[in-house]
């Protein structure tokens, strides 16, 4: 039964990212910075955390997939990064101490990664016509306040749900 659950809450917040912002949009209360929501990549790095590496490639990989395919015109940028990002942070975590505090800087991390590499292949690929002091001040900073708010508030329900799959 657990195991059926983990795909479901990942896609739930996927659904959950593009509903959050059309509330907490801060063009509607007059900011000019951009707050994105990775809760579905936050979810893949805890899973990336807790269980073993190919449960948050392979999430990565879909999920990237499918953020893809929403929002992006350019197919692949998501999925090679979530899934990237995803192995990196499983890789992390097997050197560090997993704790409350540990689990809650590799998410920044991972969210952090995940946006450089998702700026860089599309500056890369001219997408993407953003200074990097733009980007870090206007996206990166607000985007990483989000999600680690995000990550402390599911950290320890989903964890333990992660904990019941891995035993």
């Amino acid at each position: 039964m657990s195991k059926i659950l983990l795909p479901f809450i990942t896609y739930i917040a996927f659904v959950a990212e593009s509903t959050v912002m059309q509330v907490l949009a801060p063009e509607h209360y007059g900011w000019d910075f951009l707050m994105i929501p990775h809760f579905a990549m936050v979810l893949i790095i805890l899973m990336s955390c807790y269980l073993k590496p190919s449960y948050g490639i392979v999430y990565g990989m879909i999920f990237g997939l499918l953020a893809d395919l929403i929002y992006t015109d350019l197919i692949g940028v998501y999925m090679f990064s979530t899934a990237l990002v995803a192995y990196f942070i499983a890789v992390l975590s097997r050197y560090l101490f997993s704790n409350f505090f540990v689990t809650i800087l590799l998410s920044i991390l991972g969210v952090a990664g995940l946006e450089f590499l998702v700026y860089g292949l599309n500056s890369l690929t001219g997408i993407a016509d953003v200074r990097m002091a733009d980007f870090f001040y206007d996206r990166l900073l607000p985007t990483l306040i989000l999600n680690a708010v995000f990550t402390i508030i599911v950290f320890y329900p989903f964890a333990k749900l992660l904990r019941k799959i891995e035993g």
